[in-house]
């Protein structure tokens, strides 16, 4: 039966061909057949294991397009003009200043530089004032200053090699006594007037040399030497030398920074013998006083520099071989410590120096002393200090000190008559003890306002002398410059001292030789001084000034008989060229 039914199943297969043959053509097939079952395709539906964290989802964003409807509007542009600024500013050669004003007053002055070089620099300085005084109800008070500097630098590669020389000539007038004709009369009766006895004349002439060391690496030790020389004589017949060398060293180490500074001050002084302490009778009998010595000091110091923190600790070394030789010590130190970025910073310091009194020295301070003034080297004992500075915003600065401080044989000044000429002032040396209380102010708005301001009160001692002679009590001072523009610029001092004491000889036959001897004291009134300046800057190089001084009019001393000009008004014209 099987049989039967495979014979079957081919036949139909061959039927099954030979119809779908094409063309209904036949064919025929001779051979076993032997059919196959071909693999089915099965899907495979085994269990796969799902994690419980879901995959994230693809997220998309679409921007919707939209149009804002803007109005078209026409508007103005200002005209804008452009400024070019030159990588450095020009410099003129030379600046020459001239003016006049009241009683007579000329002014001339000269400046004349090389401008930038990268290998030298020189230039030159002189300048002119005079006037005849003017002031009534004393004797002639003429005066005029003369002053000429030059320079010459030479930079290389590691140095600077520079030097000068200078000349300064200065006259004063013996104005201090009252004007009248009995005076008058006994001056011109007189037969041989000593020549100084109604001016002084001083002639200082200088010159200074310089080597600075100009390293960019701070651990090399950089050096600053200097020589300074002044042959400086007065029309007494008084003459001074000065040589002075300065050095100063220093060396950066780990943080720290080492200097030491080196004096050697030589100055040898010859003075004219008188008779008389302030009559500048001349003694052919006595001869000449010499003062000669020589001043050497060291001054070690080490300093460190924190972000925070300024340290300095050193001291002061002299040996003094003027007179009698002495040794001195003087320690030195400084601590300030910075709060809040700068805005606070409080210090505490202490100093002491030995000083050098000169005829040169003393006659800048007052040029109305006698020919032939007696000279001691003074000694800065101690000065302890304390404050804060610091600053309220980026335009207002302040600074807030007290200190107390003892100097041995400190210069002061005594007045006595001369008569029938000018009263003149001596110097008399005492020790001064200072307790100072001062505070300054400072305002900047930006280059148009600038302003400053500063009181100082001040108690003294002495061991000696009955009263600090014409040391002020306490003294105000303020000062602006406004710039409109760079067009018009308005400065303003004001200066108000209190009232001081003053010593004055009648007789000075009863003045002993240190001054001990009660002098009649003389109350000088406090004053205020106010200067005004005005300058108008027709062009870059061209501008016109006025000056006025002593704007109250006031007739104040600021020694003992020798009051000062008022109101004094000059008037010029400055031009670069």
């Amino acid at each position: 039966m099987q049989r039967s039914l495979l014979t079957g199943l081919a036949a139909c297969t061959t039927i099954a061909l030979v119809a779908q043959g094409p063309g209904g053509g036949e064919y025929v097939i001779q051979g076993i057949f032997s059919p196959t079952i071909a693999d089915a395709k099965k899907i495979d539906l085994r269990p796969v294991l799902i994690d419980t964290i879901l995959p994230e989802l693809p997220v998309s964003f679409d921007v919707l397009p939209v149009k804002a409807s803007i109005p078209a509007t026409v508007d103005s542009i200002a005209a804008a003009k452009l400024n070019v600024v030159q990588p450095q500013q020009r410099l003129y050669k030379g600046y020459v200043k001239g003016g006049f004003g009241l009683y007579t007053t000329p002014l001339g002055e000269l400046y004349f530089d090389q401008t930038r070089s990268r290998d030298n620099a020189y230039g030159l300085h002189v300048k002119h004032l005079s006037s005849n005084g003017g002031i009534d109800d004393v004797g002639p008070s003429t005066y005029s200053f003369n002053n000429v500097d030059g320079y010459y630098n030479h930079y290389l590669r590691n140095h600077e090699v520079g030097g000068r020389l200078m000349y300064d000539r200065r006259r004063v007038s013996y104005y201090g006594y009252t004007k009248n004709d009995s005076i008058e009369e006994a001056i011109a009766n007189v037969p041989e007037p000593p020549v100084d006895a109604l001016k002084q004349i001083f002639n200082d002439i200088g010159f200074a040399g310089r080597i600075r060391s100009l390293y960019k690496d701070s651990t090399m030790v950089a050096h600053d030497i200097g020589l300074e020389v002044h042959a400086f004589s007065s029309l007494s017949e008084s003459r001074e030398t000065n040589v002075r060398i300065t050095t100063q060293l220093s060396k950066a180490e780990q943080g720290d920074r080492y200097g030491l500074g080196i004096l050697i001050d030589n100055n040898a002084y010859r003075s004219v013998a008188t008779n008389g302490l302030f009559g500048e009778v001349r003694s052919a009998t006595l001869g000449d006083t010499r003062t000669n010595g020589t001043l050497v000091g060291l001054t070690p110091q080490i300093s460190r520099r924190g972000d925070k923190y300024v340290v300095d600790v050193g001291a002061g070394i002299y040996i003094d071989a003027q007179g009698k030789t002495s040794f001195h010590f003087y320690p030195k130190a400084y601590l300030s410590y910075s709060l809040f970025d700068d805005i606070l910073v409080p210090y505490l310091g202490l100093e002491g120096a030995r000083q050098r009194n000169s005829l040169r020295s003393l006659t800048r301070q007052n040029p109305w002393l006698i020919g032939g003034p007696a000279l001691k080297n003074s000694s800065q004992l101690y000065d302890l200090f304390g404050g804060m500075r610091g600053s309220f915003s980026n335009a207002l600065g302040f600074d807030v000190r007290a200190s107390i401080s003892a100097m041995e044989d400190r210069p002061l000044f005594v007045t006595g008559s001369s008569a029938p000429f000018g009263d003149r002032m001596a110097v008399v040396y005492d020790r001064v003890g200072v307790f100072n209380l001062s505070g300054q102010l400072n305002y900047r708005a930006d280059d148009a306002l600038r302003m400053n301001a500063r009181i100082d009160i001040t108690t003294y001692t002495t061991d000696h002398q009955i009263e600090a002679w014409n040391l002020p009590p306490y003294q105000l001072a303020f000062g602006a410059t406004y710039s409109l523009q760079g067009k018009l610029i308005v400065n303003v001092e004001a200066q108000f001292l209190g009232q001081r004491k003053a010593a004055y000889y009648a007789n000075p036959a009863d003045a002993s030789a240190d001054f001990i001897i009660n002098p009649a004291v003389e109350d000088l009134d406090g004053y205020l001084d106010l200067h005004l300046g005005v300058e108008y800057r027709y062009t870059k190089r061209l501008s016109l000034f006025v000056d006025m001084s002593n704007l109250s009019a006031s007739k104040y001393e600021r020694w003992y008989r020798y009051p000062v000009q008022r109101g004094l008004l000059i008037g010029g014209a400055t031009y670069s060229f």
